[in-house]
C-alpha cells in the first residue's frame, strides 16, 4: 500500500483525495497522520477555502487485511475515532469514517457512539498516567502490538517484547 503514505493529492469525479495529512486536536492531546482524507463536492458540505467550495469530509484508514471474525478490533476503532476527533475539530464538520481493507478491496463505514468517546478519553487518561509513572503494564495475552501505530511510543526500546 505504498501509495497511501506518499502524500499525493488526486481528484476524480468531484472527489479530492489527500494522503498523509497531519492532524491534531489540542483539547484531546491528539496528533497524527491520516492515510487518506476525501473531500467530495457537496453544496451542503463545509467550506474548504483551499479548494474554493463546499465538501463532505471523509477519513479512510487503510488496513492490510480485514478482521478474520468480521469484528473490527477496538484498537483500530479508537485509532479511527482519534482521527475523526482531529478532523471534526479542524474542519468544523462531522466527518464520515471508513476502513479500507487491501486484501478484500472493500471499504467499511464505521459509526461511533458516545460510549466510544468516553472509552477513548478514559484510555488516553490511563496512557498519560502510565507515562507519568514511567511504568509499562504487562502485555495482555490477546494484545496485538506489532500492528499498533503507537507501539514506538508505548514500547520504546522494548521491541523484544513483541
Amino acid at each position: 500500500m505504498k501509495g497511501v503514505t506518499e502524500g499525493k493529492i488526486t481528484s476524480s469525479r468531484g472527489t479530492i483525495q489527500e494522503r498523509s495529512i497531519r492532524v491534531f486536536n489540542d483539547d484531546w492531546g491528539l496528533f497524527g497522520i491520516l492515510d487518506c482524507l476525501e473531500l467530495k463536492k457537496d453544496k451542503n458540505g463545509v467550506e474548504i477555502s483551499a479548494y474554493n467550495g463546499k465538501y463532505t469530509v471523509s477519513i479512510v484508514e487503510y488496513k492490510i487485511s480485514a478482521p478474520k471474525n468480521g469484528k473490527i478490533r477496538m484498537e483500530d476503532r479508537m485509532q479511527l475515532l482519534g482521527q475523526k476527533i482531529c478532523v471534526d475539530s479542524l474542519f468544523s464538520c462531522d466527518a464520515d469514517t471508513y476502513f479500507y481493507y487491501h486484501d478484500t478491496r472493500r471499504r467499511e463505514r464505521v459509526e461511533f457512539a458516545e460510549e466510544d468517546y468516553i472509552f477513548l478519553k478514559k484510555t488516553l487518561n490511563e496512557i498519560r498516567e502510565i507515562k507519568r509513572n514511567g511504568h509499562i503494564p504487562p502485555i495482555r495475552k490477546d494484545q496485538y502490538c506489532s500492528g499498533c501505530s503507537m507501539k514506538d511510543i508505548c514500547l520504546p526500546g522494548k521491541r523484544g517484547r513483541i
